[in-house]
């Protein structure tokens, strides 16, 4: 009977642990930025696991550092909200706040953080606000898929030229669209060919912190192009084995 007991007991501490990142993890999708003035690398992760389990998220490491998933590295926000400073990591997340499923028609929106918290991880001051889920939803704009001719870049700034809409029904184009270098991840294959621009347009309001926008782009070149093309400050570039 005891060899029964701690055969279960050892049984659900390891499911326990493998919930908190030290079980078996298929890392689906990788990327990682460059964190500039410093040696440690911002990385992005979409995962996998046994029992229907998923993680993802951002994580710290120093570029000797070999990437693992393992949940309490994980930054404490959903999103990214601007690139990674060289001592500070800004980000958003959401909660329901009594503001989804079955109360979310009847609940207020707020646009306004509801807590904002900052911690140190690695010697970075992370900063991390928390939106009620209604507001966030109600100032999220869906996704735009765009193939587009050219780009230029600067140090805060992405502009993409001739934009054309070809999935939708309407074939919108567009002569250019500029966004702020928030949450840009390139998709791209083992010859740093792009597939796929990935840029998460989240808009907060430097004085009053209020969420004006979250508006999702997907963005294809129209001809061949590198990834080798943009710089590895503010972009987040996939990890291709």
């Amino acid at each position: 009977m005891k060899t029964l007991i701690s055969f279960i007991f050892f049984i659900e501490l390891f499911l326990v642990l493998s919930g908190c990142g030290f079980g078996d993890w298929k890392v689906d999708e990788l990327y990682a930025q460059k964190i500039e003035g410093t040696s440690r690398l911002l990385y992005k992760y979409d995962a996998s696991g046994g029992r229907d389990a998923h993680a993802s998220g951002y994580v710290i490491l120093d570029s000797t550092e070999t990437f693992q998933v393992n949940l309490s590295n994980d930054l404490p926000f959903m999103f990214l909200q601007e690139p990674p400073g060289n001592t500070s990591i800004k980000g958003v997340s959401h909660i329901c706040d009594n503001s989804c499923d079955g109360n979310y028609k009847k609940a207020l929106a707020n646009f306004f953080p509801i807590k904002q918290e900052t911690t140190t991880r690695q010697d970075f001051r992370i900063t991390n606000i928390t939106y009620q889920y209604k507001g966030y939803a109600e100032r999220s704009k869906g996704l735009e898929r765009f193939h587009f001719e050219k780009f230029k870049e600067t140090r805060d700034t992405i502009s993409f030229y001739n934009l054309d809409d070809v999935e939708s029904m309407d074939g919108i184009h567009l002569d250019s669209l500029k966004l702020k270098k928030t949450d840009v991840a390139v998709m791209q294959n083992a010859n740093h060919n792009i597939l796929k621009i990935v840029v998460e347009d989240l808009v907060v309001d430097k004085v009053s912190k209020e969420m004006i926008l979250n508006q999702t782009y997907f963005l294809t070149p129209k001809h061949n192009l590198s990834s080798k093309a943009f710089s590895d400050y503010g972009i987040f570039k996939q990890i291709v084995k």
